[in-house]
């Protein structure tokens, strides 16, 4: 009768078994299969929402692009730099300000600490003997000659350019291109 008994409870045993694997393998494909629908998930919304950030960038780029572009290249004297007037730059200035200050959320810390740094530091001297936000240009015989120079401009200019202007004004440029995902690289 033992033996029948011992017989018995392996019988019941390879029962409870075959049927405790086939569960168990489910219940772990079940929290699996909801783990990956989890990750998906998540990386559908952060998906989703790096695209948002990028087209709303891409909106104030639009805004700035032009402006940002008219300061470089009134400091550098290249492209159609002389038919501006000091006063011009200064207003692009004022307006870029508005735009990415009103917009400073959305773009990386680094790209908006070059883009300070290239407003207020390299373009434009921000307090120089109480005159605020004068343009970081050189006054020379081309710029005297340009249709947009008057007199008065000349206390607008601090009459030098930055050394690194076009350094600082490029890793600007390739930040931006970051933040708006046209690049595969970080910012410096």
């Amino acid at each position: 009768m033992d033996d029948k008994k011992f017989s018995r409870m392996i019988e019941i045993a390879k029962i409870i078994v075959s049927i405790t694997v086939p569960v168990m393998i489910g219940v772990s494909g079940f929290f699996v299969q909801q783990s990956i629908t989890k990750f998906q998930s998540k990386q559908l919304i952060e998906k989703e929402i790096s695209a948002k950030l990028a087209d709303r960038r891409l909106t104030v780029y639009d805004q700035i692009k032009q402006p940002l572009n008219q300061i470089y290249c009134y400091i550098e004297e290249v492209g159609d730099w002389e038919n501006i007037s000091v006063s011009e730059i200064k207003k692009t200035r004022q307006n870029i300000n508005a735009i990415m200050y009103s917009n400073r959320a959305i773009w990386s810390p680094e790209t908006f600490r070059l883009y300070s740094e290239y407003i207020d530091n390299i373009a434009f001297q921000i307090s120089d003997a109480g005159v605020n936000g004068r343009i970081n240009a050189e006054i020379n015989q081309a710029r005297l000659r340009s249709s947009g120079w008057n007199e008065e401009a000349r206390t607008l200019l601090t009459g030098y350019k930055s050394a690194n202007h076009h350094e600082i004004y490029q890793q600007l440029n390739d930040s931006l291109a970051a933040d708006l995902m046209l690049t595969n690289h970080l910012p410096m």
